[in-house]
């Protein structure tokens, strides 16, 4: 693979759009001192190249009333083509998001996020066992209680994750809301006219249903999503027990993904063998064991390293599936 050289424009334009992929070119021009054209062709080549890989809308899914739940499986006897029909299946599917294939225990990653008021967890999942089983060894499925994503870490910055929100209740959204929010989910990028284009509203109403969805915290912010592998990394998972729990602890353990360059991301979970997974981006395993040190000299006393295992491949990125949305 052809890794990308970024220079100090291009780090400027990236930390622009993981900060807030909608905004205006022209904007991002003015504050990195360098002409329009000049930032568009940047963009677009770096889309071209593969770095960039989608325009993303953060939505809060406490407020859209939804579950998240992360699936982790362990196959066998698994051809090449069968590798295929599971992955088709798994995008074709209105209620996955985010598949990965891994090195390790675990060979497929993915989740699953439904609506709490649906009951639907055992038949997606069921539906998935009865037709893959007989390449199943053995898998596990964790509920996901919170998580944060640090894209700048890819570009060498570390910014401030997102506040946690609360849920707030009394949030009805319509027909048309549901609509405009799977049209940004697909890209965050897409104009007020060319949703009105898809929408029987002008684009004025298109603006401020989005501005009420933002002021009541269904949307939290636009980012960007980058092809790590283009700048030289690898990715590894390492789940992560607590042996001590507590306020403090989960405190002081998340204060130190945040602050470390080289973890991604974290998840945390309800219940299960472990409690947090965190995405580790390293440019060789000599990175990745002096992190493992690290993490240990820091946090031995209270927890331990359950499983560490290499994500070979995103088939698809972060984005809400297309089922909640119905």
């Amino acid at each position: 693979m052809i890794m990308i050289k970024l220079d100090v424009f291009d780090k400027k334009i990236l930390e622009e759009l993981i900060e807030n992929s909608r905004e205006q070119v022209s904007n991002i021009a003015k504050k990195i001192r360098l002409r329009r054209e000049n930032v568009n062709y940047r963009i677009t080549r770096l889309i071209k190249l593969g770095l960039i890989k989608e325009f993303n809308t953060i939505l809060n899914e406490k407020n859209l009333g939804l579950s998240h739940h992360v699936v982790f499986l362990e196959l066998i006897k698994l051809g090449e083509e069968t590798e295929k029909q599971i992955l088709e299946y798994l995008k074709n599917n209105g209620f996955m998001t985010w598949i990965g294939t891994s090195a390790g225990k675990w060979s497929l990653v993915f989740d699953i996020i439904i609506h709490d008021k649906d009951s639907n967890l055992d038949k997606i999942l069921g539906d998935f066992l009865q037709k893959f089983g007989d390449f199943i060894d053995n898998y596990a499925v964790l509920r996901l209680s919170e998580s944060n994503y640090f894209a700048s870490k890819l570009i060498g910055k570390i910014s401030m994750p997102l506040r946690e929100l609360e849920k707030r209740t009394n949030i009805k959204l319509d027909k048309i809301d549901l609509k405009i929010l799977s049209l940004l989910n697909s890209d965050s990028r897409k104009s007020l006219v060319d949703i009105s284009h898809q929408i029987n509203l002008t684009p004025n109403g298109i603006n401020n249903r989005i501005k009420a969805l933002v002021k009541n915290k269904i949307i939290i912010g636009y980012t960007i999503s980058l092809d790590w592998k283009k700048l030289g990394y690898e990715w590894f998972a390492i789940q992560i027990k607590l042996q001590k729990h507590g306020e403090e602890i989960d405190k002081q353990i998340k204060k130190f993904f945040t602050n470390h360059k080289k973890v991604v991301f974290y998840y945390k979970y309800l219940g299960g063998n472990w409690d947090y997974d965190i995405g580790v981006l390293v440019q060789n395993s000599n990175e990745l064991r002096d992190f493992i040190n690290e993490y240990r000299r820091n946090f031995s006393d209270i927890s331990k390293i359950s499983d560490v295992f290499l994500t070979l491949e995103e088939a698809t990125g972060y984005k809400m599936p297309a089922g909640i949305f119905d």
